[in-house]
């Protein structure tokens, strides 16, 4: 009998940790959950095997590193499933030889990794594959930015790392777009000489194409189209619905599969009903924060993965089912976060509204079965916002 491996989740405070603990737990998987904090989803859930903490990546790369590999040691971990983007350092750190060999971390190289955490060359790279991006303004220094850009139009400008809204800013072309350039760069100590991806805005619905891949092989895949967003000017989702769209699915394959993707990734788009267009906004190669919802559509991601590594990716594409459409997911805290930043804009009644017509068939934190994780969830929210003043706080070293 093939010997059982035991698992090791990072960033355990969150929601896509969770989800992956309870898809690996529904199929009686030992997993142990570890971060930088006590307080979470994971560490409040009944499902988790074993619990351990890390310093944190950002400030103490090399002691994050060093910790996560004791915790491998410490409990005889055999597969690491990153949590969110500390998975490059532990590649990176594989690469150099300064990471356990016998641990298995399915993730492309650093290179790779690289490459599509830079959101200016994943849309020039999208762009080159035949895969419609918005458009680019091309410039060296803000000031040329302004004179590359139209006064009448909008622009949005994205740090070429960051994650959930954070590093993104609008903006009118022309002298607006150089005075908002400069404050990017300032506000966030970026390097000039790696500016902020600059590109036309552009309407409609957001839209994910999640993907499991194995050495260039692809094992499933799961679309889902988002229904609301925590903050207005976009960024994680509180409310989505599991979908289908033809184009958006293959551009996605024909991206990762340029790429001989190795693990998970969820790739972000926009689809602008009035025209029928959508565009490539960007990657996400990890765990993603609606992966929730693929769980009760019937696509368990995490599972599929822990059986691609310990039997094989013909036995885990022998698992996948395609999804079923139209399952609805809420996010119950983020909908909370939502209306406060509703009030914030002056937007009280709609604040106030509770019933938006929409059925939710489940939740990303709220479980009958594991009721804890939703207090672990909303201590953890609680106390970052009481140190940090913010429901989306920037750490340093989250965008560059």
């Amino acid at each position: 009998m093939q010997k059982e491996v035991t698992v090791l989740l990072t960033q355990g405070w969150c929601r896509s940790s969770y989800s992956a603990l309870r898809g690996l737990a529904q199929n009686d998987v030992r997993v142990v959950v570890s971060d930088t904090s006590r307080i979470g989803m994971c560490q409040a859930s009944r499902l988790a095997h074993g619990r351990g903490r890390y310093v944190s990546p950002y400030a103490d790369p090399a002691g994050f590193v060093a910790d996560v590999a004791g915790l491998c040691e410490r409990h005889d971990i055999g597969l690491i499933l990153p949590g969110h983007e500390e998975g490059e350092l532990l590649v990176q750190a594989r690469e150099a030889g300064r990471f356990p060999t016998n641990v298995a971390l399915p993730m492309v190289d650093a290179a790779t990794l690289a490459l599509v955490n830079d959101k200016d060359r994943m849309s020039r790279l999208a762009r080159e594959q035949g895969v419609p991006v918005a458009a680019i303004v091309d410039y060296a220094t803000p000031a040329e930015a302004g004179r590359a850009s139209d006064v009448s139009r909008e622009y949005v400008a994205r740090a070429r790392r960051g994650n959930s809204s954070k590093g993104v800013r609008f903006s009118r072309g022309g002298d607006a777009l150089a005075k908002t350039l400069d404050g990017m760069i300032e506000d966030f100590e970026l390097d000039p000489a790696s500016p902020p991806i600059v590109q036309e805005r552009v309407a409609g619905d957001g839209w994910g194409v999640s993907c499991l891949y194995w050495h260039g092989q692809r094992i499933a895949s799961f679309t889902h189209r988002r229904l609301q967003e925590k903050v207005a000017t976009g960024g994680t989702s509180t409310l989505r619905v599991s979908d289908a769209h033809a184009g958006m699915e293959a551009d996605a394959h024909r991206l990762l599969d340029a790429l001989e993707w190795h693990g998970l990734a969820m790739l972000e788009f926009k689809h602008d009903p009035a025209t029928g267009r959508h565009v490539f906004i960007e990657v996400n190669p990890r765990l993603w924060g609606s992966i929730d919802l693929s769980l009760s559509a019937g696509v368990n991601f995490p599972w599929l993965l822990y059986l691609a590594h310990t039997r094989g990716p013909a036995v885990a594409q022998a698992h996948f089912q395609p999804a079923r459409q139209g399952v609805v997911a809420r996010w119950l805290l983020g909908d909370m976060i939502r209306r406060l930043d509703l009030a914030r804009r002056g937007q009280f009644r709609t604040a106030l509204t509770f019933a938006d017509g929409v059925h939710a068939d489940s939740f990303d934190d709220a479980k009958w079965d594991d009721p804890l994780v939703l207090f672990g969830e909303g201590f953890y929210y609680l106390a970052k916002g009481l140190r940090t003043h913010s429901m989306n706080p920037l750490e340093a070293g989250m965008v560059r």
